[in-house]
């Protein structure tokens, strides 16, 4: 069987992980010019990417196609929104400090 949905589907998953890391390593504290261009076409190529990973992922499941390629686009989504979720709490308790 050919695994052409759950290949992309992996493709598009890291490329949507390294452009968001990418994106918040390069970052300036208030970016100015072409550091803001630069900064949204990274981060619209996220969603996309991320948007498109998950669709081709869910493409290989509805086809049975076989392999573990197909589940990295979903693990790979969970581990963002993971470190997200790790960030907006730390975010609150540093916050929680100053009061």
């Amino acid at each position: 069987m050919n695994k052409k949905y759950s290949k992309w589907s992996a493709i598009l998953s890291i490329i949507c992980a390294i452009t968001i890391f990418t994106s918040y390593a390069i970052a300036p504290q208030e970016p100015e010019g072409s550091m803001v261009v630069l900064l949204k076409i990274l981060f619209f190529t996220f969603i996309i990417a991320g948007v498109l990973s998950l669709i081709l992922s869910y493409l290989a499941f509805k086809n049975k196609e076989e392999g573990f390629l197909k589940k990295i686009a979903p693990i790979i989504t969970l581990l963002i929104l993971l470190v997200f979720a790790l960030s907006l709490i730390g975010i609150v308790v540093s916050l929680g400090d100053l009061f």
